[in-house]
């Protein structure tokens, strides 16, 4: 789907989410885990209309981004958004990450971005 060495388009993801198609290549949701897509995923994890697979793999993408992240404080903002977004996934995304910005010792980085995690307990 992409060139090598090249991230996905915001475009692209939104194609391949809303298509059905088994992800396009391996390790999917770490390849399009960069703030850039923040924009995307937001608009697109919510959307029922959307394939619950992908619905779940951008969720994983979203809090893989956040687990790799040096400095969580830049997802403070989108944070917010999302904790205004009325989805239950999205919201509860947003609760995790405040806790971690109010309480940087409780990060565990397993929750984040290791399976089982966080994302495959999305309303927990």
């Amino acid at each position: 789907m992409t060139e090598e060495g090249r991230l996905p388009t915001g475009a692209e993801i939104r194609a391949w989410a809303y298509s059905g198609d088994d992800e396009p290549e391996q390790d999917w949701d770490i390849l399009i885990a960069w703030p850039e897509n923040l924009p995307v995923l937001l608009e697109v994890i919510p959307d029922q209309a959307c394939p619950l697979r992908a619905r779940e793999t951008l969720l994983s993408s979203l809090y893989c981004m956040v687990g790799h992240a040096q400095a969580k404080e830049d997802f403070r903002e989108t944070a917010e958004v999302a904790a205004q977004s009325g989805d239950a996934w999205l919201e509860t995304w947003a609760r995790r990450v405040r806790e971690i910005l109010d309480h940087p010792e409780a990060f565990n980085r397993e929750d984040w971005c290791g399976l089982p995690g966080y994302a495959t307990k999305p309303t927990g």
